[in-house]
């Protein structure tokens, strides 16, 4: 087995200082940052696009087409199968689908690779399996930007790669500033250096216009990342925190076991892919088709990253039903992180920390649901992540129609994500496992 990576991303200090040096050179490029930031979210929104128009032609059209109603469960099976074929195909061109989604972000895909990359996330997000749409958008956007400064020197094409996936992954947390966080926590972590934040926020800003518009053009649209049907947070209690403390713990410890399964199926998967591969998407069929005989709630509980399908579960008042959306979440997610399949960590993970609040505040008196949902999810996303102001950031957002009063517990919730964590990569190096570093370009 091996465990996360020290940091989130990581960077050759000697591509870090000739990094520094160009970004000295500020008036140009600044410009190539307006420009990459356009056309790394044009990229990422173009892959949007295609993938919500695939999965709405999968899971809507075709069913009706065959007059299935409710989706059957052999097409639920047979859905993620020919997802997994896809995967496999996608295998065969070059690039070999890039890097699995346990190391972390990744900065590092070429043109010369994201279409091997892109159809992989495809076969992934579009067919149903467990993961965010968070690092094929990076792909996109570093793809773009690499095509961009071809034959401009190596630290000219990895700026423009790293200027382009910001860019590309922005599009779908709608709010700048959630990409922004992760940046600084990123320079703050080492492997990115402090001259290049600059052009990196000229980049993010470019991009959001993309999103919002300019004048009469109205734009592309922007996710919203606030959930909707929240009751209004009462204000901070002594409970809340103590259940706050006591929830971080549990849906950090949930988030690691979910990260755990994929480190185990990941180690199987370099020996088996392709037995790995096709396990993983009946196993994950099996377990949405069992959820929904059982709990009588749609597919879209288990299967997907869970972006959709959170306000679902706020709206779900069975706590039995609940934690059977939960396991069967959990193993999916784990199973998807390590079994060859292409997506990003963080949306699955908030899934997790939601179920797990919503859980809290049905079972204890006096908890409430938008507190304990702050906890879940900023726990959740720094425990897998590594990053905690992210992950504080992300839940406040997230519960934002509650009010600001629940960043105290969504910061307690990222701490002991973050330091659970921490206590895990430390006692998995004890053991003698071996760190792997991400590379953010």
């Amino acid at each position: 087995m091996t465990t996360g990576p020290e940091s989130a991303a990581h960077v050759e200090s000697t591509d870090a200082e000739a990094m520094t040096d160009l970004s000295k050179k500020i008036g140009p490029l600044l410009l190539i940052s307006v420009l990459l930031g356009i056309g790394g979210a044009l990229a990422a929104s173009l892959f949007l696009a295609v993938e919500s128009s695939l999965q709405t032609l999968i899971w809507t059209d075709l069913p009706a087409k065959l007059g299935l109603g409710q989706t059957a469960s052999w097409y639920v099976l047979a859905a993620l199968l020919v997802g997994a074929i896809v995967v496999l195909l996608a295998q065969k061109l070059p690039g070999k689908t890039g890097a699995s989604p346990i190391t972390g972000f990744h900065f590092d895909v070429g043109p010369g690779t994201i279409a091997s990359v892109a159809l992989a996330a495809l076969g992934t997000l579009a067919f149903g399996m467990v993961l965010g749409p968070e690092a094929p958008l990076i792909a996109c956007g570093t793809a773009l930007g690499g095509l961009a400064m071809r034959g401009r020197g190596p630290q000219a094409v990895q700026l423009g790669m790293l200027l382009g996936g910001v860019a590309g992954i922005g599009a779908i947390f709608g709010n700048p500033l959630i990409t922004a966080f992760m940046i600084l926590e990123f320079a703050a972590l080492g492997p990115l250096p402090a001259a290049a934040l600059l052009p990196v926020l000229v980049a993010l800003g470019s991009g959001y216009i993309v999103q919002i518009g300019l004048g009469r053009w109205s734009g592309l649209g922007t996710h919203s990342l606030a959930l909707p049907g929240l009751p209004a947070f009462p204000g901070l209690t002594a409970a809340d925190i103590v259940g706050g403390l006591v929830i971080g713990v549990i849906a950090s410890i949930v988030a690691l076991i979910a990260r755990e399964l994929g480190e185990r199926v990941n180690d199987a998967s370099k020996k088996r892919p392709t037995p790995i591969l096709f396990a993983v998407a009946i196993i994950t069929a099996l377990l949405a088709i069992g959820t929904h005989l059982i709990t009588g709630e749609g597919y879209e509980t288990v299967l997907f990253s869970g972006q959709e399908a959170m306000p679902t579960i706020l709206g779900i008042t069975s706590v039995g039903t609940l934690l059977i959306i939960l396991v069967a979440k959990f193993i999916a997610y784990g199973l998807a992180l390590g079994g060859g399949f292409r997506g990003g960590p963080i949306f699955p993970a908030v899934f997790l920390g939601v179920t797990i609040g919503t859980i809290a505040s049905l079972i204890v008196p006096g908890l409430t649901l938008p507190g304990m949902a702050a906890v879940g999810i900023a726990a959740t996303t720094a425990a897998m992540t590594k990053l905690p102001f992210t992950g504080t950031m992300l839940a406040v957002l997230l519960i934002s129609s509650a009010g600001g009063a629940i960043t105290p517990l969504a910061i307690i919730g990222a701490v002991i994500g973050f330091m659970a964590r921490t206590a895990l990569d430390r006692y998995d190096a004890k053991r003698g496992d071996i760190a792997v570093p991400v590379k953010i370009a």
